[in-house]
């Protein structure tokens, strides 16, 4: 094998790498503003070493655009109601049912919060992590 090769092999080889430890599942113990989320038995992590994904964040919003097909029946399809309290059962009702689009905003309401579970996977040198979402796990009994 070529001498330059070897060379780069043990340069490889010889470097100090950290292994990899993956993600990290933390617990929230001080919700918003002052975001502070517990690591470990030692650690305790504030928002000046997290980076959240914005997902996650209250009142975050994101456009959406949908299209698709929307099906209708004559049975339950409502009723219109007049001034003088009686009402009028539809007769018929014409919906272009081949095409829907529509588009707007969606605003997550919730937060994450005190004693919550998050995904946490930290950078090379452990001194930010990034806040993925909530943590779910089941019980296998």
């Amino acid at each position: 094998m070529d001498e330059q090769m070897v060379e780069f092999a043990k340069m490889f080889k010889e470097r100090d790498n950290m292994p990899y430890e993956g993600y990290s599942i933390g617990e929230v113990v001080e919700g918003f503003p002052e975001i502070a989320i517990k690591l470990d038995a030692q650690r305790i992590l504030y928002k000046d070493r997290l980076v959240f994904a914005a997902h996650i964040l209250k009142d975050y919003e994101r456009e959406f655009e949908l299209e698709g097909e929307i099906q209708f029946t004559d049975e339950n399809c409502g009723e219109t109601n007049v001034m003088s309290l009686h009402s009028h059962s539809i007769e018929s009702l014409n919906v272009d049912s081949q095409t829907l689009k529509a588009k707007g905003k969606v605003k997550w309401t919730d937060v994450i919060k005190k004693d919550d579970k998050v995904i946490l996977v930290p950078n090379a040198d452990h001194q930010k992590y990034i806040v993925i979402d909530k943590a779910v796990t089941f019980d296998v009994s």
